[in-house]
């Protein structure tokens, strides 16, 4: 007697994961690509670079760093695809420009998330009330889940 079985394709759930080219987003992108991935996942990973002001009444320097800081992006988004082919993640690399928080939050809602995943330096409380955290920022306004990935030696 043959059961009637019915092949359940794999979910596919679309992913969120701000990236910014530090060890703690890199962290955050092997932690889901390890421990939650599942082969129907579509991964959008964000990029937000910092912004570093630069004071200068130079104009030649300001189009020198403008250009430098273009050639990183350039080649962070190359290295984020780059690593998701290694992993055989389905997905897309998208660059935005702005505060992060406010636009991995515009970003969930706007890709249809499941959940997002942001990535913790672990700043201390006096860091964070100062320079703010991606992560709280998040978590406190997304209205798709966030998780939120530490490194084992972060501060808290």
């Amino acid at each position: 007697m043959e059961a009637n079985l019915r092949r359940v394709p794999p979910r596919k759930r679309r992913v969120v994961l701000g990236m910014d080219g530090s060890k703690c987003a890199e962290e955050a992108f092997k932690w889901y690509a390890k421990k939650i991935h599942e082969p129907g996942d579509y991964l959008i990973v964000i990029h937000i670079p910092e912004k570093n002001p630069v004071m200068t009444s130079d104009g030649s320097s300001m189009t020198g760093i403008e250009d430098e800081n273009q050639q990183v992006t350039r080649l962070r988004l190359a290295q984020f695809h780059e690593l998701m082919k290694q992993h055989g993640i389905q997905g897309t690399v998208k660059h935005m420009s702005g505060e992060p928080g406010p636009q991995l939050v515009e970003a969930g809602a706007r890709e249809g998330a499941d959940f997002i995943i942001t990535g913790s330096r672990g700043l201390g409380k006096l860091k964070r009330a100062f320079l703010g955290s991606v992560s709280d920022y998040v978590i406190r306004r997304s209205s798709v889940p966030a998780l939120v990935c530490r490194l084992e030696d972060s501060l808290y």
